[in-house]
């Protein structure tokens, strides 16, 4: 199931719903929109870890995927599910075309992709060349929504961690 389709309730209905607040949310269903936005796994929940929620468990990686954030960027791939397929470079190669004046598409000069595939699975070669990487600009999701597999997924950018003073 793409994880865009997920809803928070039916992620909470999986979880243990003891609020125990040991995954750091106040509560499962906060805990429960965390993993969809990719800012807490499964594993994060010790409840989960335990063998009487063993199905569960098993049934939330099954429907969250086993995505990684691919390092420097906001963009999550699920290697079991990429094929190499190209779909997702061929469309953020698309969305850096801009039209002139004239009417006619062309190629943003000195852009190079974000994004190639390279050993048969996507990478991030350019991150600085995503609309994404423009701070405030987060609103392109093509790439994610143009993978077939459900393998490409966009989180909010990490925010820098925040040091006592």
């Amino acid at each position: 199931m793409p994880r865009k389709d997920l809803q928070p309730l039916q992620i909470y209905r999986l979880l243990p719903r003891t609020n125990c607040k040991l995954c750091g949310c106040p509560t499962c269903y906060a805990f429960a929109f965390n993993l969809i936005s990719r800012s807490r796994r499964v594993e994060d929940c010790p409840e989960l870890l335990k063998d009487e929620f063993g199905e569960s468990f098993r049934a939330l990686k099954k429907m969250l995927g086993e995505g990684e954030r691919i390092a420097g960027s906001d963009h999550v791939l699920d290697r079991s599910r990429c094929t190499g397929c190209g779909d997702c470079v061929a469309v953020c190669i698309r969305a850096l075309t801009t039209i002139t004046k004239n009417g006619r598409l062309a190629q943003r000069a000195a852009v190079p992709p974000p994004l190639k595939v390279m050993d048969g699975r996507l990478q991030v070669v350019e991150w600085s060349s995503c609309k994404r990487a423009v701070p405030g600009l987060d609103i392109c999701n093509l790439c994610a929504e143009k993978c077939p597999f459900s393998a490409l997924d966009l989180v909010k950018p990490e925010e820098p961690d925040q040091e006592d003073s």
